[in-house]
């Protein structure tokens, strides 16, 4: 039983810049707070503001798992971007692509605006 398919919503943005936004994050594991050394730096360098206890890189965060993840998708959604776009060129569905670099409410405010 198949699923029709209305919308389908990309979010683009380049891996250098996925890859900065991950690498940079930094966390205090006990509490589950998080920092951003750009977006969201803590108080003091690789401290945690409420405890002062060090911040840590998770694995996940780590450049080369990020890049890893990042060849995973890529392999992984190509062939449904293709397949999408297709159907988008028939007519029998909508595939919209957003700047995914914008400000959150940017981008909500588009993607409000292409589906109304």
């Amino acid at each position: 039983m198949g699923v029709d398919v209305d919308y389908v919503i990309e979010f683009d943005v380049a891996d250098d810049v996925i890859v900065e936004r991950m690498a940079g994050r930094r966390a205090h594991l006990a509490s589950g707070r998080t920092y951003h050394v750009v977006y969201n730096p803590p108080k003091v360098e690789g401290k945690d503001d409420v405890t002062g206890e060090d911040l840590v890189v998770r694995d996940d965060d780590k450049e080369e798992t990020v890049r890893a993840r990042l060849g995973v998708y890529h392999n992984q959604t190509a062939p449904l971007i293709e397949y999408y776009g297709k159907e988008a060129e028939a007519g029998n569905t909508k595939y919209l692509k957003f700047d995914g670099t914008k400000q959150v409410a940017e981008v909500s405010a588009d993607i409000e605006k292409a589906l109304a």
